[in-house]
């Protein structure tokens, strides 16, 4: 060689100002990343320029953030503003799958220690199943019991269920669940939504209850007492005698006690013709138009589907949209 040693380093020299080892740099050449300024031709010695450093040190930090050869390739024959916007996406990459390997490895952690159960179910569904359900809460200071939300998490299921006795409302939802007990809590309305609602929430149980969602727990507030035995009242309900399909806005806006006649004629409420599609039995039943319209405001979808056994039985109101949310209202005297 005629250069200088200020114009040719050997490869351990340049792996040292390079923070490269010789055997990456022998890698890189190979792949055609970094190939060296020159190669003796009888010894096969390599030898690297002090202005190869900078492409030597972005190399090596782009493979330090996990960046694949193909991208690294990309980014260096590029100009410099395609190459930040690739550096930039592939953070943002990074960043989603830290934030996927977090929410699993919540349920992970949990499989090894664990006596009751962790279910994992879609965040969007948990709050709409929260808004839909918590309407049927109460407010009275007499029950206080009822002002909560019972969530109970059974092996593959979570089951949210509320009511003020004048209306009752549950949605079950599928869950993935880590071996352990099952187990119920009565949540306070209030503090079953500040996560966000994205990707997947984990609920989770000791003496508390616990939410977490991208990262972020929660512990809600929960209510002291016995939550009335919702399954019982549903699975004793009377066999439907007069079905109607209506659509939603068949509600009245207008305070006070509504009367709905249905039959063979058709529907009317308050006097009024609403267009709907009646089966069965001639039926008139009494509703009190604000409880009424709060159930109807909870279903999805523009069509429901109105189930009634009798004048004095509840009335099951089911939505087209979405078959797990089943709402039941009181009837009143005429």
């Amino acid at each position: 060689m005629t250069d200088s040693a200020e114009e040719f380093l050997t490869i351990g020299v340049f792996a040292r100002a390079s923070g490269l080892t010789p055997s990456a740099l022998r890698f890189y050449d190979d792949c055609g990343l970094l190939v060296p300024a020159s190669i003796d031709a009888r010894s096969g010695y390599r030898y690297y320029t002090r202005a190869q450093a900078k492409r030597a040190n972005i190399i090596r930090q782009l493979r330090e953030i996990g960046m694949p050869l193909d991208k690294v390739a990309s980014a260096l024959d590029g100009d410099g503003a395609a190459a930040v916007e690739m550096v930039d996406r592939h953070v943002d990459e990074l960043a989603a799958r830290a934030r996927a390997a977090a929410e699993a490895a919540v349920s992970i952690r949990r499989l090894f220690d664990e006596k009751y159960c962790t279910a994992t179910v879609s965040a969007a569904d948990f709050a709409s199943a929260v808004e839909q359900v918590a309407s049927a809460a109460g407010t009275s200071e007499e029950f206080p019991v009822l002002r909560g939300v019972l969530v109970e998490v059974d092996g593959g299921t979570v089951t949210l269920t509320a009511t003020d006795r004048y209306r009752l409302s549950t949605r079950s939802l599928v869950a993935q669940s880590s071996p352990g007990a099952s187990w119920s809590r009565i949540a306070a309305v209030g503090s079953l939504g500040s996560l966000p609602a994205s990707r997947n929430c984990a609920l989770t149980a000791t003496d508390a209850m616990m939410l977490e969602s991208e990262g972020v727990q929660h512990t809600v507030d929960l209510v002291d007492g016995d939550f009335p035995d919702w399954r019982t009242i549903v699975d004793g309900l009377a066999p439907t005698a007069t079905r109607v399909v209506v659509q939603r806005d068949f509600v009245p806006l207008d305070s006070g006690t509504l009367r709905i006649d249905a039959g063979p004629d058709g529907l009317t409420v308050e006097g009024v013709v609403v267009p709907a599609r009646v089966t069965g039995s001639e039926m008139t039943v009494f509703f009190d138009a604000a409880v009424l319209q709060a159930a109807v405001a909870s279903a999805v979808g523009p069509d429901l589907m109105l189930d009634i056994a009798a004048p004095d039985q509840p009335m099951l109101v089911r939505s087209a949209v979405d078959g797990a949310l089943t709402t039941l209202v009181m009837p009143v005297l005429g």
